[in-house]
């Protein structure tokens, strides 16, 4: 029986319950997969879906989920997976035809100034994709790593894993009297998170999320879990949290507890509590989200002493470009490498490519 690869530009062109059952019957499938996150991205970023879906007599199989998105300063763009979230391609049957022919199709999508594709997963299980990734050309690299931790045990199991410093700030958060709160998802309390959420990426220099993205995460509620702690009935702070229940996994994602909440041991208290709720609920595991694989940083030795082991996530490349694409992945080489003392060789290579 043939199969057919279309391109989908937007995800609301495609039937969500036939979409999420690809993901829910695949091995490899996550939350950041389903139609309604792929949707927040949509219309809560400016980045362009371009993904690419195979079909079975007219019934979805395999899925590929990608947009475009800028290459920081340069005139050039990527097509990439889901931004925010890992992605990758997932089948359901006829997984090595499918997952071919979604690769096969990848060019297609390359057009303009779009000089590679990128998969960006989380942990290790599209590892069983290198050797198809490889013979099509695609790069692996290492970007980050995700800190997990095994949630699958009881509460004081994970507490004695703890670093003392850690289990000492969540005793202190315990001195005060507090309530953790399960916020209702709504667009109000979406563009609540999202001020103190903004505060945080202010103080960190971190990346930005837009506004409308959390606003549009509004109608993915059921995925979604936003803890609160107050304290004499203030709010001191809030995580968000996705629930990815094909991958058994409660994933932090966002914070917004600022310097003023510190005092109060915000984050202990409701990275305790979610990861109670997390395993009474079922979840094997608790992801504390991405971070340089350095212990020097300190978002790092953070989210390590809670016991979490750091895990790396793979990512492929692969070029769309035959003459720029070489001239490109030289000057990122020689930037990352040696930052300002090459910045004017990536800017002669930029006007090499344009012209």
């Amino acid at each position: 029986m043939s199969l057919d690869v279309v391109a989908v530009d937007t995800i609301e062109s495609v039937n969500s319950n036939q979409w999420n059952q690809v993901v829910e019957q695949s091995d490899l499938g996550s939350v950041y997969h389903r139609y309604g996150w792929l949707r927040a991205v949509e219309f809560g970023t400016p980045y362009e879906p371009r993904h690419l879906l195979v079909s079975k007599k007219g019934n979805p199989i395999a899925i590929f989920p990608n947009f475009v998105v800028e290459s920081g300063t340069t005139p050039f763009r990527h097509l990439t997976s889901s931004k925010p979230g890992p992605g990758g391609p997932v089948a359901m049957t006829d997984e090595e035809e499918a997952v071919q022919l979604l690769l096969d199709a990848v060019p297609r999508l390359c057009e303009g100034t779009i000089i590679s594709n990128q998969i960006q997963t989380s942990g290790n299980a599209y590892s069983r994709y290198h050797g198809i990734f490889e013979e099509n050309g695609y790069d692996q690299r290492l970007v980050y790593g995700d800190f997990t931790l095994d949630i699958a045990r009881d509460w004081d199991d994970v507490r004695d894993d703890m670093h003392s410093s850690r289990r000492r700030a969540i005793r202190r958060g315990h001195d005060n009297e507090f309530e953790i709160v399960d916020e209702e998802i709504t667009t109000e309390t979406m563009a609540e998170f999202f001020e103190d959420f903004s505060s945080v990426m202010d103080r960190v220099e971190g990346y930005k999320r837009p506004r409308e993205f959390f606003l549009e995460l509004a109608a993915f509620a059921d995925r979604l879990k936003l803890f609160a702690v107050r304290v004499d009935g203030e709010q001191r702070g809030s995580l968000l949290f996705t629930l990815d229940d094909e991958r058994s996994t409660l994933h932090y994602e966002s914070s917004a507890v600022t310097e003023a909440h510190f005092e109060y041991n915000a984050s202990e208290l409701i990275h305790e509590h979610a990861i109670k709720w997390g395993s009474e609920q079922g979840y094997d595991t608790y992801n504390f989200g991405g971070t340089d694989l350095d212990f020097r940083d300190g978002v790092f030795r953070f989210k390590e002493k809670f016991g979490a082991q750091p895990v790396p996530a793979l990512a492929w490349e692969r070029g769309c470009s035959e003459f720029v694409w070489p001239a490109y992945k030289l000057a990122r080489h020689l930037y990352r490498e040696h930052g300002d003392r090459v910045r004017g060789y990536g800017e002669r290579v930029r006007e090499y490519v344009e012209s």
